[in-house]
């Protein structure tokens, strides 16, 4: 037996949304609340692919057999905002041919692993439906005692909540998700940018005082000036977590300019920079363009064979007397003309 998530795609969709109402068609017959997920369809599960939720398709030895999503922002009730740290666990289901497996609680399980800065889960479900109560208490949610009714048709619901330790490990992150920047979280991509070019300028020896406008210095003004111009700006999240960032100047017709591929440190080797450079590869071809350049310090070799690795090429390197280093430059061109 294999229980396994995976973000879901909108292909899906339809999928989902059958297995969905499969799965609430007995809440539904019990209390026909016009709120109940079986009356609705797979455009339910398409609004929600977004910045503001995560969508995780369910399957049992790779079959899907049910999906589940979390609001990562908003509210979790009437009354109460979804804070930081705090996470919403909205729908999860599974085909009731695949239920009783502990199929759902192994899921919210490597769930809760995408979610790196979660302090605290909640949940709701109906009081007296005992295997859902079963399910949460097994994951390690506890209830709070209180109880809430939306609406007159509606049952009475059981609020419980799971707090989580402090402490996190970001190996567990296996499914970030690239969403383009809103003003407001242009600091906390500073704060990315700057740890993680802060361990090039100590590579490096590079300070405020011999080397200002390296990139681990920059101030806020910076990105809000890119903004401003129309750069192409996007960040990589972990759940509510911003963990690396990228952004895409057009320099002409068909080419682009690469700055700030970034990615926290203690997520650094799983992949994610590799993520960051697909996807501005496949914005800037979206775009008209066939041609990325970007520039680097010529002597982080490692940095730069990772380039190559990824199919830019080395056009020359040129020496700067304000720089204590060499500035490098590479390029790529789409595919389709190599």
């Amino acid at each position: 037996m294999s229980i396994s998530i995976k973000i879901t795609s909108a292909s899906e969709a339809e999928e989902l949304s059958q297995i969905q109402k499969e799965a609430f068609k007995p809440l539904y017959e019990k209390f026909h609340d016009k709120g109940n997920p079986f009356l609705r369809g797979p455009e339910d599960i398409l609004r929600r692919l977004n910045k503001f939720n995560r969508y995780f398709t369910i399957l049992y030895d790779d079959k899907v057999v049910g999906g589940v999503f979390y609001r990562l922002y908003g509210k979790r009730s009437p009354s109460d905002e979804i804070g930081a740290g705090e996470y919403y666990l909205a729908r999860i289901y599974i085909h009731p041919d695949y239920q009783n497996k502990g199929i759902a609680r192994d899921a919210i399980l490597l769930c809760e692993k995408e979610f790196p800065d979660a302090r605290f889960y909640y949940v709701d479900f109906p009081e007296d439906m005992e295997k859902n109560r079963r399910c949460y208490q097994s994951a390690g949610y506890c209830d709070t005692g209180e109880r809430a009714c939306w609406s007159e048709d509606a049952p009475v619901l059981a609020m419980f909540k799971k707090t989580v330790s402090d402490e996190f490990e970001p190996a567990g992150v296996t499914l970030p998700m690239i969403y383009e920047v809103d003003k407001n979280e242009l600091q906390e991509c500073l704060d990315v940018i700057h740890q993680s070019f802060g361990t090039v300028a100590e590579q490096f020896g590079l300070t405020q005082e011999n080397c200002p406008k390296h990139t681990s210095f920059i101030p806020l003004v910076f990105l809000e000036a890119q903004m401003n111009w129309g750069w192409h700006m996007y960040a990589l999240y972990a759940g509510k977590k911003m963990i690396g960032y990228m952004s895409l100047s057009k320099e002409s017709d068909n080419t682009f300019e690469l700055h700030n591929l970034a990615v926290l440190p203690e997520y650094r080797h799983n992949g994610f920079g590799k993520l960051l450079l697909d996807h501005a590869k496949d914005i800037a071809k979206a775009l008209g363009g066939n041609v990325i350049k970007i520039g680097m310090i010529e002597e982080s070799t490692v940095l730069k064979n990772w380039y190559i690795a990824n199919g830019f090429v080395h056009t020359g390197t040129k020496k700067y007397e304000h720089l204590p280093f060499t500035s490098g430059y590479l390029e790529w061109k789409g595919d389709y003309l190599l």
